[in-house]
């Protein structure tokens, strides 16, 4: 009955935010359509994934975005064209086109959730000091939350639970997203995706929790990772960020090429200490003396534009005091560069920038082989995580988390079970949990075969599992099953004395 009075309440409250907004009959419609399936499928996609946020929490998150971030939706028939073009590219790229003042979806639910989550992000989530990086991760991090968010409608209908790849807007940071989820914790990820000013270093805060978790040396390694794959994927989605990336390339090019012809350009900077020294100079005699102040101010003033014309002394004071200050900071930079010491450091800044930037020239092979580098790193995580629980209860949470992993979408033809350059770290990563899982009594003594399908199986509830082995010509096969869904038997071969045609629970 309660139940019953939120999910009634919640409607009514959408119903009320819709009547102050300019959304169309049908967006309304659709988006209480959005509410209905939340409400049959969440659940599932709740035990599936193992997370804390409720299915009453997650809806007032919709609610609230609705609220604050979208004034208008327009509902457009596949069919229909849009008169600006750019516009009508969006739409039939994405199924959707937000700017600032609307979102123009195609019917489709869960493109209009999309549509709605993503009007709602901080477009910087990233302190500007990291320059490129803070738009490409801010990107990176964004794209996986908005996905996050429509996992329920996408993947989860009340009874099955099936991925369809083609339709995750992007895989790359859909599956950067959930490992670090998983990892790091969904509330740290929240609070990540809600800062709005960049004040917080939440790049920064993520090392410092991954190596309170887990090692210093993991913590650098994944941070490392995560900056490339996000530069990585930025200029594969973004045409723009990768031509900007092109044209700062150029210029590291250049600074590269004076910092390694060390003599020439140890000359350059010293004839640039020595002009800015005299300059200096010829600013201090005038502003020492109102006569020749007088005489600078006439002479700079002598048939300019009224436009461009000095107003006053005062003026003339305050740019050349500026123009002084400007020097000074030149000089300071020359003299820290003639120290051989920090021209070396400077250089191999700009090396390894150049190498940063680089990577928008990257292949889908080796973007593939970073994201298996930081895949590798996620389950050496996972395996002290294992290591460290001790309760039951926690257990089962690991292995639900870990099943989940495994069907991660890796690209558009395989899932992270299907990676080959992982298998020896997923079965590492099974055998430790399988033993600590016997170990506290939380599954039976099940051969490894059996256990590698539960964390392959699709059947949502693992804790109603049960498996059988039977022989046909002399062969044997095993089936996983529940009370109402049997999948297709596979063959094993065992290493162990075992049961023939014996039903065996394998959670305790």
């Amino acid at each position: 009955m309660i139940e019953k009075f939120i999910k009634k309440d919640k409607n009514e409250q959408l119903e009320s935010i819709l009547e102050e907004k300019n959304i169309e009959e049908q967006a309304k419609n659709l988006i209480q359509g959005i509410l209905y399936k939340v409400e049959v499928s969440y659940k599932d996609y709740k035990k599936a994934k193992v997370i804390e946020e409720t299915e009453k929490q997650y809806v007032e998150k919709i609610l609230v975005n609705i609220q604050k971030r979208c004034d208008q939706i327009k509902v457009v028939k596949l069919s229909q064209k849009l008169e600006d073009e750019e516009m009508q590219k969006q739409l039939e790229k994405n199924k959707f086109y937000i700017n600032e003042q609307e979102i123009i979806t195609y019917p489709i639910e869960e493109k209009i959730l999309y549509a709605i989550e993503k009007k709602s992000n901080n477009k910087k989530i990233l302190n500007n000091k990291y320059g490129e990086v803070t738009t490409a991760l801010s990107n990176l991090i964004n794209t996986g939350r908005n996905i996050d968010r429509i996992e329920v409608l996408r993947d989860f209908n009340g009874w099955s639970w099936a991925t369809i790849k083609s339709e995750i807007e992007n895989i790359t940071a859909n599956l950067v997203y959930q490992t670090l989820r998983i990892i790091l914790g969904e509330q740290f990820l929240e609070n990540w995706c809600q800062d709005k000013d960049g004040i917080v270093d939440y790049l920064d805060m993520l090392k410092e929790e991954i190596k309170a978790k887990y090692s210093e040396d993991i913590a650098n390694q994944l941070k490392d990772i995560l900056i490339k794959i996000a530069i990585i994927n930025e200029a594969n989605e973004n045409k723009d960020f990768k031509e900007e990336i092109s044209q700062k390339l150029k210029k590291l090019k250049e600074q590269l090429k004076e910092y390694e012809n060390t003599q020439e350009n140890i000359v350059k900077i010293t004839n640039n200490k020595k002009e800015a020294t005299k300059e200096i100079k010829e600013i201090d005699k005038i502003l020492s003396q109102e006569v020749k102040l007088r005489q600078e101010y006439e002479k700079r003033n002598a048939g300019v534009p009224i436009q461009q014309k000095i107003f006053s002394i005062k003026v003339l004071k305050q740019q050349l005091n500026d123009r002084k200050q400007r020097l000074l900071n030149e000089i300071e930079e020359d003299n820290y560069l003639l120290n051989p010491t920090n021209y070396l450091e400077e250089k191999n800044k700009v090396v390894e920038q150049k190498e940063l930037l680089e990577l928008v020239k990257f292949n889908q092979e080796q973007k593939e082989e970073l994201l298996i580098e930081f895949e590798k790193i996620f389950l050496q995580c996972f395996r002290m995580k294992i290591k460290n629980t001790e309760e039951p209860e926690e257990i089962v949470k690991l292995i639900y988390k870990f099943r989940y992993f495994m069907l991660l979408p890796f690209n558009l033809e395989k899932n992270i079970k299907d990676v080959q350059q992982l298998d020896k770290e997923i079965q590492e990563t099974e055998k430790k949990l399988v033993k600590k899982a016997v170990d506290k009594k939380v599954i039976t003594n099940v051969p490894d075969e059996v256990m590698r399908h539960v964390f392959e199986t699709r059947i949502i509830v693992l804790e109603e599992l049960y498996y059988k082995i039977t022989t046909e010509f002399e062969k044997y096969y095993v089936q996983i099953f529940d009370e109402n869904i049997s999948e297709e038997k596979f063959e094993i071969i065992p290493t162990e004395k075992i049961k023939i045609n014996k039903k065996i629970k394998i959670f305790i």
